[in-house]
C-alpha cells in the first residue's frame, strides 16, 4: 500500500475522530460526578426510590439549629414557614463548591468563600451565584430527621 503524506494525515484524522466518539457519547450520558469537581447533587425528583436516610435526632437539630450529615452532603434546618417541618438541601455552594453555613439569626445559608446567600429552602438570596442549592425530601419521624437522598 503506497501512502502519500495527505493520505497518511487523513488516516490519522480519522483515527483521532474514532477515539473521540466513545468519550463524546459518555459525556452525554448520566454519570456520577467527578469527585474533584464541585458537586452537582441530585434533586429531590432524582432521589432513588424514596429511600430515607437518618441524618440525626430532632433534639440535636433543635439544640444546634441545623444538622449536617456525616458526609457533608445534606444540611437540615427547621422550615421557617412551619416549625413542625424540616427543610433539607445540599450544602455545597453552586458557585465554587464551598460548604455553606447556616446562620440562624438571618435564617439563611451563607457561603464562607464569597458570601453568597441562600434561603432555608436553597433559593438564591444574593451573591455571585444564580443557581439554587439542590433540595431533598425530608421528614420527622419518631424523633428522628430523615432525608431522601
Amino acid at each position: 500500500m503506497n501512502l502519500n503524506r495527505r493520505k497518511l494525515i487523513s488516516w490519522f484524522g480519522l483515527g483521532w475522530l474514532a477515539t473521540l466518539l466513545p468519550s463524546s457519547l459518555v459525556g452525554c450520558s448520566e454519570a456520577t460526578p467527578n469527585a474533584s469537581a464541585p458537586a452537582a447533587p441530585e434533586s429531590v425528583a432524582a432521589a432513588p426510590s424514596g429511600g430515607f436516610k437518618l441524618i440525626g435526632a430532632v433534639a440535636q437539630l433543635d439544640k444546634n439549629g441545623s444538622l449536617l450529615s456525616d458526609d457533608k452532603k445534606v444540611a437540615v434546618v427547621r422550615d421557617p414557614q412551619d416549625a413542625s417541618k424540616v427543610v433539607a438541601v445540599n450544602p455545597t455552594c453552586t458557585h465554587k463548591g464551598c460548604t455553606v453555613e447556616w446562620k440562624a439569626a438571618n435564617k439563611e445559608y451563607v457561603c464562607p468563600c464569597h458570601d453568597a446567600k441562600f434561603s432555608a429552602s436553597g433559593a438564591v438570596k444574593g451573591g455571585p451565584t444564580s443557581t439554587p442549592l439542590p433540595k431533598y425530601a425530608a421528614k420527622i419521624e419518631n424523633g428522628q430527621v430523615l432525608v431522601s437522598v
